[in-house]
């Protein structure tokens, strides 16, 4: 009995940690990053970055997206499948999806995903550099606008 209990309990802490390491990111809003120098960029700027530039993020279903901006416009996204609602889909098998970037007349992001098995997605969105890193918004003058993190290196 002791032995079945003991079992059920490391099924039990192990299905939590498992959870909680796929768990999507917190929503933060634009007012949560006063504290952090957030400042918009140029067009200039975010041509400049975006251009080549590869791009990660934890989707709001906790999936790892990751891609590289080709200099044409296009590039391949993958998903790791890990967050939630994956299961459905084959939880931790990598999918990949055609896409498209530019930056728009105003200065935004702007990105289009044709992934396979769930909607198209299609935005375009400000760019901030902050002191903790680069984030996505539709709005930047909405303090309770939510922001999107977004790892970019070159």
């Amino acid at each position: 009995m002791r032995h079945l209990l003991a079992v059920m309990l490391l099924i039990c802490a192990a299905t939590i940690a498992a959870a909680q390491s796929q768990a999507p990111p917190p929503e933060l809003t634009l007012r949560d990053l006063e504290g952090k120098s957030p400042r918009k960029l140029s067009k200039d700027e975010v041509t400049q970055l975006m251009t080549g530039a590869k791009m990660a993020r934890i989707s709001g279903r906790g999936n790892q997206h990751y891609w590289t901006n080709g200099s044409d416009g296009k590039f391949v996204a993958s998903s790791d499948n890990m967050g939630a609602g994956a299961v459905a889909r084959g939880q931790g098998n990598v999918s990949q999806a055609l896409g498209k970037w530019h930056i728009s007349d105003d200065g935004r992001y702007c990105v289009l995903i044709e992934w396979k098995g769930v909607p198209t997605e299609e935005w375009c969105r400000f760019v901030l550099d902050t002191s903790v890193g680069h984030y996505m918004v539709k709005s930047d003058s909405v303090g309770t606008e939510r922001v999107y993190k977004f790892n970019i290196k070159k």
